[in-house]
């Protein structure tokens, strides 16, 4: 297919680091958001972006938010007005009759959550490569030069008003939200030269308007559910109606990943056991969730299913569930550790959000997340979870949050004790600092800096990431060389930025002698533990709210209902 030289009326485009399918991992993606740039010289990872594209310059693989956008624009425009490229091919595709320019954003400032610790330990100014490689789009010489309109949409788009960089970085628009049913609108404005408005904030999409594209995106996204309903403070697809997506049409773009060259699809969700729930949503629907993933892969060509997010209350109402999920996922995963019993060392990885060791902030924060047991037995509900996970070779990424609103040291020291009982499981932690996100009812909380960090939130983040290490990097010798660079850090760069507070929670995630550094911090590794006694629990935990066991939930009929006269 030609193009004229004159450029396409609406072009498309993402961060590269947005496009990559490095690893076949979604996980690894992440490590864009965390690392700031100016510590990776762009040829040191550019070889592992690779953005495909097809000989005439089309991508070949980009965000499925981008798809989107494409299936919208194309219903009502030639397939000739509309591309989609990669930020390299921008100059074939962008010249003055260009009218508008969409662009993914997941992280375009990096001031998202995980940005908070990851890029900013290095210091205030240490911008993520995610963000450098969003500004290079922003600032690319095709844009500078024609002037199309510049529309912005995605995870992070509130990042632009939020820190007001229109002017700085061009844009001429951000859609804050789903922008299924405002799109089409705007780029239709934009054609007609109209004025765009700085900040769009869509209503919730209708059922009718929301689209299964047929088209490959990263990782082979498919979104089997939106919305959530466990209304967290802090997040905001909580907020949206809890929709599970047809299956067959979400076979449909599988089979249309795979016609494109895709071998990964992601069935991405705010938590995978709610697809199909009806009531309660918090009793997994076991037969629509494995119906999907079975579905999904029996598709030829399909190589790895990674999976998504996750809530840890189900693995303790329908166990079974795991270990079902477990016999048909395990050999389409990626990831290998040799701490897995599978045959080939091969284990699941969801991404759960834990948040707190503290019930009382967790009562006041994210209730739901409990459902249906009593968020007072947090810590409970989250060990024999995990527990439950690691038997069935699930070694999930667990999300803490340090900062939230409301946090006391005696909350810090609760966490600080959940990880000490939960020492010997597998489990990879990421720990972040509370940002305050847009269209969430904790939107106008404070967010610290690290060096408005405690000597306890020092010793939580970096305890974590100890015990992360030590299970994960099993190599003695890469091991080692994470141990050595936090001295390097401390010593060279780390006591001055953060201060002394950071100086023992550096030392042990360092490896220094804990008989040395354990009189200065709280939690002890030695088993003489300065962490306050936990009394034994009994082996399973109860729904204290009308007294059913957790073998009862587990023996209910997977649609709910049955589950549903129980616990009214």
């Amino acid at each position: 297919m030609g193009y004229d030289p004159q450029g396409v009326r609406f072009v498309l485009t993402a961060p590269e680091t947005e496009s990559t399918e490095q690893g076949f991992s979604p996980w690894k993606q992440m490590v864009y958001a965390s690392v700031p740039a100016r510590f990776a010289p762009r040829f040191l990872y550019k070889k592992h972006l690779n953005p495909e594209s097809y000989p005439d310059g089309t991508a070949k693989v980009v965000p499925l938010g981008l798809r989107i956008v494409e299936d919208v624009l194309r219903e009502h425009y030639p397939a000739e007005d509309v591309v989609v490229c990669h930020p390299s091919n921008l100059r074939q595709f962008v010249g003055p009759r260009t009218r508008a320019v969409g662009v993914a954003a997941h992280n375009p400032i990096g001031v998202a959550f995980s940005t908070g610790v990851y890029s900013n330990i290095f210091g205030s100014t240490a911008v993520p490569i995610n963000a450098y490689e969003s500004e290079r789009i922003y600032t690319h010489p095709a844009l500078r030069k024609y002037r199309p309109k510049v529309i912005v949409g995605g995870a992070g788009a509130w990042q632009i008003e939020k820190t007001n960089s229109f002017d700085r970085l061009g844009v001429d628009c951000t859609i804050v939200g789903r922008a299924e049913g405002v799109v089409l609108d705007l780029f239709r404005k934009a054609d007609a030269g109209e004025e765009l408005p700085r900040v769009v904030r869509p209503p919730e999409p209708r059922l009718d308007q929301l689209r299964v594209p047929a088209r490959r995106a990263t990782y082979g996204v498919v979104e089997m559910t939106r919305g959530c309903g466990r209304q967290c403070a802090f997040c905001s697809p909580t907020l949206e109606t809890r929709v599970s997506l047809d299956q067959d049409a979400l076979v449909e773009a599988v089979r249309a990943n795979v016609r494109e060259g895709g071998r990964c699809i992601f069935p991405v969700s705010e938590d995978i056991f709610i697809y199909g729930a009806r009531q309660p949503f918090y009793i997994p629907n076991a037969d629509a969730i494995l119906s999907f993933y079975e579905a999904v892969a029996s598709v030829p060509g399909v190589d790895f299913v990674p999976l998504s997010h996750a809530t840890i209350a189900p693995a303790l109402v329908n166990p079974h569930l795991i270990q079902e999920m477990s016999k048909l996922l395990l050999r389409f995963s990626v990831l290998k550790n040799p701490a897995s019993t599978h045959p080939d060392k091969q284990f699941l990885s969801p991404l759960i959000g834990i948040e707190t060791g503290s019930a009382r902030l967790a009562a006041q924060t994210m209730s739901g997340k409990a459902l249906p047991f009593d968020i007072r037995d947090w810590q409970d509900i989250v060990v024999e979870g995990i527990q439950i996970l690691n038997r069935n070779n699930w070694f999930p990424v667990c999300t803490f949050i340090v900062g939230l609103p409301g946090e006391t040291e005696d909350d810090v020291r609760q966490s600080l004790d959940l990880l000490h009982r939960l020492r010997h499981n597998k489990i990879l932690y990421v720990p972040s600092i509370f940002t305050p996100l847009e269209d969430t009812r904790m939107a106008h909380g404070r967010g610290l800096k690290p060096r408005e960090l405690t000597k306890l939130q020092w010793e939580f983040i970096l305890t974590a990431w100890r015990q992360s290490l030590d299970f994960s990097v099993v190599r003695k010798r890469s091991n080692l060389a994470w141990k050595l660079g936090m001295y390097g850090f401390y010593y060279a760069r780390g006591r001055w930025l953060h201060g002394p507070q950071f100086k023992y929670p550096a030392l042990r995630f360092a490896g220094a002698d804990e008989k040395k550094i354990s009189p200065h911090l709280y939690l002890k590794w030695d088993g003489s533990n300065g962490t306050r006694d936990i009394p034994p629990k009994p082996p399973r935990l109860i729904a204290k709210h009308q007294g059913v066991a957790v073998e009862e939930l587990a023996k209910l009929p997977s649609n709910g209902a049955a589950a549903l006269r129980v616990l009214q």
